[in-house]
């Protein structure tokens, strides 16, 4: 009995410990899949991380040609807590319905000057291929 304790402890404690590595904006997207990816396919799991942090940049309005500015997404509106998370571990576009092109580049409005843009999916790629990230 004292053994069938310790081993539900131990059991406990490292799902516990191995939940607490994978990235929370991960398993929100991608629920039970974000663990089996941590957990059999590293490579798979850096890229949705990788996703998550470098898909996307801020650049001022006023940059873009005029056909970018055409393209600007004013849909989409940030909390003052979601503009203050952009650029960090913490932010993820998953939350606002922003999906990423297969194409083309996406534009949206943060304010009147800045706009954010969201790479198109083989930028990403290209980008992560090249990253430290990418254990292949």
């Amino acid at each position: 009995m004292k053994k069938l304790v310790i081993l539900t402890g131990f059991l406990i404690s490292a799902t516990f410990s191995f939940s607490q590595e994978i990235d929370p904006r991960i398993l929100k997207n991608k629920g039970k899949e974000a663990e089996k990816m941590y957990e059999y396919n590293k490579n798979s799991y850096n890229y949705l991380l990788f996703e998550l942090d470098h898909s996307y940049e801020i650049v001022s309005k006023n940059g873009l040609s005029k056909e970018q500015r055409i393209s600007i997404k004013k849909d989409i509106h940030f909390t003052d807590a979601a503009l203050v998370n952009i650029g960090t571990s913490n932010f993820n576009f998953y939350d606002f319905g922003i999906k990423l092109s297969k194409s083309e580049r996406q534009y949206v409005q943060l304010d009147k000057e800045r706009v954010l843009v969201f790479y198109a999916i083989p930028e990403i790629t290209k980008a992560f291929i090249a990253s430290p990230s990418n254990t292949k």
